[in-house]
């Protein structure tokens, strides 16, 4: 049994994204490092998707207030503490002024330890994900390279060994799309084709599977006791 395994089924992606957001870094590695033994393809989507605060800071104001008016203020004052003025000023100019002014009160007198200031952006990352779930936030408009597709562990599925380049935030008709073949132009058979085509390439990654997953096993247990 793969270590994937458990996560193949619906929701089973975003439930390991979880896991890896709330790992430390070198643990964090070490996951992906043994995820991408397994399926680079899985390590690829994982990464592309870990919410991370230098990511939540780049996004528009318009989205930014949804979530600084939402967090405790000490949370958010401690998350920004010893970050550049200038970008301190521009992260809290979403905000009403008497807002902002309470947090830059609040940075003033406060002097959180990297711990202390380490936990808050977690703990912010943690509620920017709650607001994800709860619809405050829509990564498809704010931030669509986040969003995870409702079929991603299908996707992933199939394409576990497909080459890095594979782009799961494009959409079915455009990943299915294929060159134009001069003589094809029966709907019949380009239907036909394109069917059989994705039935060969599920099968090519079915058999990589199989010969990867052997290939991994005789280690996986050691290295996954090293790092639990």
């Amino acid at each position: 049994m793969g270590m994937l395994d458990r996560y193949k089924k619906k929701g089973g992606f975003y439930q390991l994204l979880q896991l890896l957001e709330t790992s430390p870094a070198t643990k964090r590695e070490q996951f992906l490092g043994l995820i991408g033994g397994e399926s680079p393809a899985w390590e690829e989507a994982l990464r592309k998707r870990i919410l991370t605060i230098t990511r939540v800071y780049s996004w528009d104001g318009q989205y930014l207030v949804e979530i600084f008016s939402r967090v405790q203020p000490l949370t958010l004052a401690n998350a920004l503490h010893g970050n550049p003025q200038e970008q301190v000023d521009s992260l809290l100019s979403c905000l009403p002024p008497i807002s902002k002014r309470k947090i830059t009160d609040m940075m003033a007198e406060s002097a959180p330890t990297p711990a202390e200031k380490s936990t808050c952006i977690s703990k912010m990352l943690s509620e920017v994900r709650g607001f994800v779930s709860q619809g405050i936030i829509r990564l498809e408009k704010v931030d669509p390279e986040l969003h995870i597709p409702e079929n991603i562990e299908e996707l992933l599925s199939v394409n576990a060994f497909s080459t890095p380049t594979f782009d799961l935030s494009e959409t079915a008709a455009k990943s299915d799309t294929k060159p134009n073949i001069v003589g094809d132009s029966d709907p019949a058979a380009q239907q036909e084709n394109e069917f059989l085509k994705r039935k060969v390439n599920q099968l090519a990654a079915e058999v990589n599977a199989l010969k990867h997953e052997n290939s991994v096993l005789k280690d996986k247990l050691s290295q996954i006791k090293k790092i639990a």
